[in-house]
């Protein structure tokens, strides 16, 4: 029988295995390359801008992209963001690290009990060096907030488990350290269990990342959840349209994606139109054509399907005054072809984001 080694030459990657197996099942290739960039080279987890700019250039991908990917390994506790300073603290060193998540029996005991984060001191410089809650103080916790118990239950039954004494202890520190709510609580419960996302620890890095950007209401959260839901079924519209079905998107794809919805925040029946031109002018979905019909039109401040239609509407009017000869240039007729001057310029910008060889020529 063959064996399956590890050829580890003169250096190896370390990671919190743990954590990681955890979290694999919810990590696409993306967010595997991002993590696996970051573990091999100790140069970029000193500063995060750095990082990000080496990182989106050698994965092409947006900075959007990276900050989400991040944000799910910290969510997951496999890495965290030290030095993300708050408002009021002292400026003495506001570059964000990237380190190695502390383990759980590296944490200290809070004596007395821990102070919160509603309680004048602001949210956390540091979102995963949460306190740790004592059976006990739980139990004070709990036995003085008679909704919080109420809270528990329901969340046991959200993820289908009997929780531990850890695992209560991560109900009290969004309660009390935090100051969620416990319709907060029940919300996000839900919604990551929702996604498949059901451990307490991932659970408990979302808040605190969602708590650290502001989002600390049940409004400001169901906010958040609509913002997530309609990205990913436009995403999944996005997929139909282009004929991905279920396969892994590329990264350029994932980047264009990002950049239609949240970077130029697109409709998606403005990125349905492009599509249509895409497929009318080259008949092919070419998901970098249609980028670059997009971006016309957003430096064209074209951003309703409305404002797209009239544009489309004007450009045909055109195209039938140039194709008689009769077009009007600054008052003056003009032979002149705008239509294949357009569309000259289009796949003369198209090509310039690509390789020729990739880009369909166009269909008379």
């Amino acid at each position: 029988m063959s064996e399956v080694r590890l050829e580890y030459g003169q250096s190896v990657v370390a990671l919190p295995k743990d954590r990681l197996l955890e979290a694999m099942s919810g990590a696409d290739m993306e967010k595997m390359r991002v993590l696996l960039l970051l573990a091999s080279d100790e140069g970029l987890r000193g500063d995060y801008d750095k990082a990000r700019a080496e990182i989106t250039s050698r994965l092409d991908i947006t900075g959007t992209a990276f900050d989400k990917d991040i944000e799910f390994w910290s969510a997951a506790g496999v890495i965290f963001l030290a030095g993300a300073a708050d408002e009021k603290a002292p400026q003495a060193d506001l570059t964000a690290k990237v380190v190695p998540a502390e383990p759980d029996s590296a944490k200290t005991k809070p004596e007395p009990k821990p102070e919160t984060a509603r309680g004048g001191k602001g949210k956390p410089l540091m979102p995963s060096a949460l306190p740790t809650y004592t059976e006990s103080q739980c139990a004070d916790i709990i036995s003085a907030s008679p909704d919080l118990a109420d809270v528990t239950a329901m969340c046991q039954q959200i993820v289908g488990k009997i929780f531990t004494p850890a695992d209560i202890a991560v109900i009290v520190t969004m309660y009390d350290h935090l100051g969620l709510g416990g319709e907060y609580i029940v919300t996000l419960f839900s919604y990551l269990s929702g996604k498949g996302k059901n451990s307490l620890r991932y659970i408990e890095r979302t808040a605190v990342n969602l708590f650290d950007e502001g989002v600390d209401t049940v409004d400001a959260l169901n906010a958040y959840i609509k913002r997530k839901d309609e990205f990913e079924d436009n995403v999944g519209k996005i997929r139909s349209l282009i004929g991905a079905g279920q396969r892994e998107l590329t990264a350029k794809e994932k980047k264009c994606f990002t950049c239609w919805l949240d970077e130029w925040c697109f409709p998606i029946d403005v990125i349905t139109r492009a599509y249509e031109v895409t497929v009318d002018k080259i008949g092919d979905p070419s998901v970098s054509y249609m980028n670059k019909v997009l971006e016309n039109w957003k430096n064209s401040g074209l951003t309703t399907l409305e404002a797209v239609e009239a544009s489309l509407e004007n450009y045909k009017k055109k195209k039938v005054e140039a194709a008689h000869g009769t077009e009007t240039v600054n008052g003056a007729e003009s032979g002149f072809q705008t239509d294949e001057f357009f569309e000259a310029a289009l796949r003369r910008s198209y090509r310039g984001a690509g390789n020729p060889e990739d880009i369909p020529a166009a269909k008379g």
